[in-house]
This record gives C-alpha cells, structure tokens and sequence, in this order.
C-alpha cells in the first residue's frame, strides 16, 4: 500500500521561481531597514520596479516564497523588480521597532520605503520613470499615503484600503482597538495628528493612476474607505479604478474563493504594467460604450461615434468603435458605429497632406510664392499676392480674413470662382505677423491642389487619399453621405437640442471643411501619419520627412488655450502630461468632430458628434480614455480665477472687426462685457447674431467668456503686434482694433 499525500508538485517540476534576495538599507535617520528584492539575477538595465507594503502594521516579509502574491513572481518572469521592505513596526526586530509608528502611521515610516528606493535607483537596479507601489489593508494605507506624499509613483494598486483614519475610527470593527493603542488616541482628541497620518488629507496631491481592490463585506477596512479614495481621485481627474469583490471580507486574498484571487494578481500585473509602459492592456470595447452613453447623456449630445485605435508593431491594428443617440432628433434614426458625420475643420489635415504629397513629387515648394502656380491670383494687398507661400496658408500665418463662406455655386469650379474673389477680402494682419486660424486660406490652398492635379479638390481626396487608404465611407458632397446613416446638426435648446436648419457649408469651402466619413474612416486616415505615412497595404503615400514636418512646430499660438500650444502644417500641436499629441477639431453647422493622435503611442481618438455644443463630452471623455489608454493627463478645463483679478480694462476698450465678425468691448454698468455680432453670410443661419457676454479677468490682457448654454469657458486674449497694432484673439482668430 502506497499513500500519497500531494502530487502538486509533478505539474511544476519544470518551474524555477526566483529566490529573495536578501538586503538591508539604511535610512537618513540611521533605521535599518531589512528587506528582500524579487528579480532576474542576470537582469543588467535599470527595470520597473513594484513596492509591495505589507499589512499590520505589525507583520513581516520574510525569505519564503509564498501562495497569496503570486504576481511577484509573473512580474519578475517578465522584466520587473519587486521589493519587499520591512519598515518600522514590522515583526521581529525588537519592542522599540514594533512600536515605532504608533501615533504616527505613515509619518513616521514613509521614509523606510522611499529611501531604500533612492538606493536602488542610484544603483542602477530600477528605473525611477516606472515605479509602481501596492500593498493589502496597512499596505493598502501605506499605498495611499504614499502617492498622496510624493509623486514618483507611475502606478499604484491599493488592496484593503484606509484612506481615512477619522471615519475608520469609528466604522471598522477594529476602529476603537486601533485609536486606542496605534493611532495616539481618539479622533477629537487630536484631529491635526488624525489629518497628518490620513491620505484623504492630501489626495489633491495625488497623481498616480490608481487601482482599488476590496471586499465588498469588509468589516476591518469599511468599503466606505475605498470608495471615499476612488471619488476623490475621479472627481480629480486622475486615472482609478474601483473593483469590489461580492461577499469577500478582509481576508479576500488569503482566503477568497481561487476566482477572486486569480482575478486580484491578475489585476495587479495588468495595472502596474499598462501605467508604467510595460505592457498595453487591451482596449476594453464594452467599458468605452458605456462611458460614451453616459457622458453623452450627461452634456445633452444627441448623437455621438467613437473610435480609437492603438497600432502593435508585431501584431494587428486594436480598433475599438462605439455610438450613441439618434443622428436626427426629428426623425429618431438611431446612430451606428459606421454612421458618417461631417468632420468640419479636421478636413484641412487632409488639404494639407494633399499639399505634401505634391511636395514629395517636386511640383510644389513650401516656401516659394503661390502666383508660380496660380499667376492669376489677385489678393487686396498686391504686395502680399507676390509673397504668399504654401507654408503661409497651411500655417494660417497669410493675414487673410479668413471667415469668408461665399456661396460660388455647385460646380466643379466652386473653388476656383470663390478664389478669384479674394480679390475684394481684406487683410486682418501683415503676412507673417501673427496667428489667426484661416478657412479662406485654406481653399486658396485647394485651388493650388487643383491646378497641380488637373481635377477638382474633391477628386484629389477621392484618388489620392480616401481610395488608396480603403476608405469607404469618406466623401466630399453631400450625396455622397446620403449613400449611408448621415447625422444632421443641432443646436442646443430651452427644450431640448433642435435640428439645424441647413445641412452643410457651400461646395467653395470644401478645402477647408467640408470632408464626411465615419469615425473609423477618420482613425484610417489619422494611421496614415502614425506610420509615417504608409497606406494599410505597405503603399506609400507621403514620404516620412512630410509627415514629420506636418506635426513639427511651425508657429507658435497668441492663445495656448483653446487649442493647442502652437502649429504645425495642418496639425494642431498639444503639449499634455510631458507628451506631444497631434490633432484637430471640426465644427460645422451643429455637428463638432474631435481628433488626437499621440504618436509615440502609436494612438488616434476619434469623436464624431451631431451637436455645436459637445465641448464638454470631449473633454470628460478624452480626459478618461487618454489616462487609462495612455497614461497621458489632460489639461483641466480653462475657468476664471475663484477669486476676482484687479485690472484695468481701458486699453482693451473699443471694437474689434474682420470678416464675418464684429466684437465690441464695453464698459457696461454690470461689468465689462463682449458684444459678438455675426455679419455677413453665416448672420443669416445664425439663430442670435448679436449676443452680449460677461467678461471675467483673469490677467490684464488674459479674459474668460461663456456662452449662456455652454458649460465651457473660452479665453479673450489681448496682445500687440511688434508694430504696436491692438488685437484680441477670441475663437482662434486675430481681430484688429478698428476703434
């Protein structure tokens, strides 16, 4: 008779694990501190490296591997370092060590952590730009004051959280054992020591993308404590995320059911590897269309398309798609992924790749005069007809005014006629002075496609971009997308969004905006410049030097607000997080379109929208998808200053006008005030071409303006050109002072 107690062991015979090294550090105030390092002992470079905080405080690490942290050992197979410290009040090392934190939780062995990871980044042993921290119940504490005491972390997983010491006190079922003999008292009896060794004290100093992992029964760390740190950090804007485990106590990861504890190390290394550029965890589809729904829902948007699309250098294309809503509000058409929304504005990337690719063939010079193509050209000013340049135009540098929608028919020679009647347009500034964003010169740019290519814009796009690309719901006229689901514009009403009342601009300004497609159409387009300019087949169609002069900088921007810092050739370029994203928006008649493209990420975003007032759904939306895809943080939302600016308004006093606008800065009895008056063709289409808006300061020359129905302020910036010449840059355009 045989007995056999395990057979275990047969199924992992082949498996090594690595062995805990053994080492002590010492901290600045002579402590040491005893530890161990999980790693591949042949390892050479620097590597990500994860602090894992142990519970207690009262408990160790010791050299034994163990089966609760599995992850330590996943992490060390694929690159990683993980180390485990023995801080202050840790087992073991005498009376005076185990009580060493009592009445001082994280303020007194927060250093027994940090330091020892100087030590190791100075030795070259782990990489200070991929950091991650985690720890279960005092490790889950520990995680939080951490990240919320310093910001070196990429990444945090905080299991069993504390976040709040005062509320703790009183929910746990530990609460009056811990205030008694671990937290120096009760809560009111010493509320500065309670707010010192709290993390909800400082979490708006948190910067870490954080995982929460809990027990959805935990009686020893409320799950109040978990969710209190996920609300703050969201309502922040940072990256988190919150998952509680049904029917799981304290002791979920010792002994949960084996789904919840696969499923906690599993979350760990996927965490701690997407936020510190480890690995790219897949794009999670069905998270993106719930938040689609609802934000969407939230900021009022009839209809919506997302997109985003991530490229693997050694595996296929991730394309993830999403809709919302109805198209038309009358109608009720629901929106699907592959309806096509008009795009508006981002159509100039394509008039500006366009443009490069005949750069690439020798048949264009960015930098010598258009009259070598278009020798009939006749601006206002004859001095600027014989300088204008490529470059000008698709850097919106040619001082043209540039909001002409002049109506030249339907006819293959829409733009050809709409160009010869920039002869009556005026100028807003000198060639090259300053910035103001340009449609007309825009089209004067697709004029020049034309004559070059011998056929309409429109067939430049269809031949040159659209075809070779594969894209099959991309056009240029309006029975193109009434081939497919076509969304229509709204405006935001007392009642409820309302149709607009035409659909699309004239034929004439195509180059400048009038491109529809879908918004996987649109991703296929933006791959284009994330490859560097290679079509899906390996064709290509614009040499890498053209599309890296496109998002290189061109001109730098009199407003870093509204958009973004400064211009490339067609590109907006965005500085956020330390990153360098390209992009471009839309706005037609009420439909808006949103484009990003983060290129060492190889990542797009798309968002198609049937509404002029979408502002705030991209920003809600592009901030979450951009933290959990790219680790990448937007900007917070440009607002005025909680509290009143002192300046003097007499300088900005008095009317500023170009084409198709007039603003008047008045002096009024409520305060200064902006009076917007739509002029020209658009007046007509424009429910309320006169509005007036308070003017908040927020610097002498810097100013923040809402419209009514918007919950987005938009800056009013006064600047001088270096000729002396007034001028307010308001929606993206340079306006001169004419009184």
């Amino acid at each position: 008779m045989q007995t056999v107690l395990a057979a275990h062991n047969e199924a992992l015979a082949d498996v090594e694990l690595f062995p805990r090294e053994e080492r002590e550090f010492t901290t600045s105030d002579g402590t040491t501190v005893h530890g161990w390092l999980i790693r591949d002992p042949a390892a050479q470079a620097p590597q990500p490296l994860l602090l894992d905080v142990h519970g207690g405080p009262h408990n160790a690490w010791n050299g034994a591997a163990d089966d609760i942290h599995l992850y330590h050992q996943q992490l060390a197979t694929e690159g990683w370092a993980v180390l485990l410290l023995n801080p202050r009040a840790s087992d073991g090392y005498g009376e005076r060590f185990f009580t060493a934190t009592i009445g001082a939780w994280g303020v007194a062995d927060a250093a027994d952590f940090l330091e020892p990871i100087d030590e190791l980044v100075a030795e070259g042993v782990a990489d200070p730009r991929r950091l991650a921290v985690t720890g279960y119940s005092y490790g889950g504490y520990m995680t939080c004051y951490l990240t919320a005491h310093d910001d070196r972390f990429a990444a945090a997983v905080a299991g069993g959280v504390v976040s709040d010491l005062t509320s703790m006190a009183g929910t746990s079922d530990d609460g009056a054992f811990l205030a008694s003999y671990e937290l120096g008292g009760r809560p009111w009896e010493d509320p500065a020591r309670y707010a010192a060794m709290s993390p909800l004290t400082r979490v708006d100093r948190v910067t870490a993308p954080t995982l929460i992992l809990h027990g959805e029964e935990d009686r020893t760390c409320p799950v109040g404590q978990a969710q209190q740190w996920h609300t703050a950090l969201r309502e922040r804007g940072v990256p988190a995320e919150l998952v509680l485990y049904p029917n799981a106590s304290h002791l979920v990861i010792v002994d949960g059911p084996p789904s919840q504890r696969i499923d906690y190390n599993r979350r760990v290394v996927e965490w701690v590897q997407r936020h510190t550029g480890s690995r790219r965890a897949p794009v999670d589809a069905a998270h993106w269309r719930r938040r689609l729904a609802a934000l969407a829902e939230r900021h009022r948007v009839p209809g919506a398309t997302l997109g985003i699309l991530r490229l693997h250098p050694d595996a296929s294309d991730e394309l993830v798609e999403a809709a919302y809503g109805v198209l038309n509000v009358d109608t009720g058409v629901e929106t699907t992924p592959d309806s096509v929304f008009q795009i508006g504005s981002i159509s100039k990337v394509w008039t500006a790749t366009l443009a490069m690719q005949l750069v690439d063939e020798g048949r264009l010079e960015l930098d010598a005069p258009i009259t070598d193509v278009l020798p009939e050209l006749e601006l206002a000013d004859p001095a600027v007809t014989g300088k204008l340049t490529m470059r000008h135009l698709l850097v919106h540098t040619s001082g043209i005014d540039g909001d002409v929608f002049t109506d030249t028919g339907r006819g293959d020679d829409c733009v050809e006629r709409y160009v010869a009647e920039l002869a009556t347009v005026g100028h807003n500034h000198p060639l090259g002075a300053t910035w103001s964003y340009c449609n007309a010169g825009y089209v004067l740019a697709g004029r020049v496609i034309e004559k070059l290519t011998g056929g309409t814009w429109d067939a430049a796009v269809r031949t040159r971009l659209s075809d070779p690309l594969g894209l099959r719901r991309t056009g240029t006229l309006p029975e193109e997308a009434l081939l497919y689901r076509s969304a229509v514009g709204h405006s935001p009403g007392p009642d409820g969004p309302t149709r607009a009342p035409v659909w699309t601009l004239p034929r004439s300004l195509g180059p400048a905006g009038l491109i529809n497609a879908c918004a996987a159409d649109l991703l296929g387009f933006a791959r284009l410049h994330l490859t560097g300019g290679l079509a899906p087949d390996g064709t290509r169609l614009l040499s890498v030097e053209s599309a890296a002069a496109m998002a290189a900088q061109q001109a730098e921007l009199p407003d870093k607000i509204v958009l973004g810092d400064s211009w490339g050739l067609g590109w907006i370029r965005f500085g956020w997080d330390g990153r360098r994203l390209v992009g471009h928006d839309g706005h037609t008649i009420g439909q808006t379109a949103y484009l990003r493209l983060l290129p060492e990420q190889g990542l797009a975003v798309a968002l198609l929208t049937n509404t002029d007032d979408s502002r705030g759904l991209f920003q809600d939306l592009y901030s979450e998808i951009l933290a959990d895809v790219a680790g990448v943080r937007m900007p917070e939302p440009f607002a005025p200053p909680a509290e009143p600016v002192t300046v003097d308004v007499t300088a900005h006093l008095g009317t500023y006008e170009r084409a198709g606008s007039r603003i008047d800065i008045l002096d009024a009895a409520d305060g200064l005030t902006m009076r917007l008056t739509v002029t020209g063709p658009l007046a007509e289409i424009t429910p309320e071409p006169v509005r007036e808006l308070p003017m908040v300061a927020v610097a002498d020359d810097l100013y923040a303006v809402r419209l009514p129905e918007s919950g987005t302020w938009m800056p009013a910036t006064f600047y001088r050109l270096p000729t002396g010449e007034r001028y307010l840059h308001f929606g993206v355009r340079a306006t001169p002072k004419v009184a």
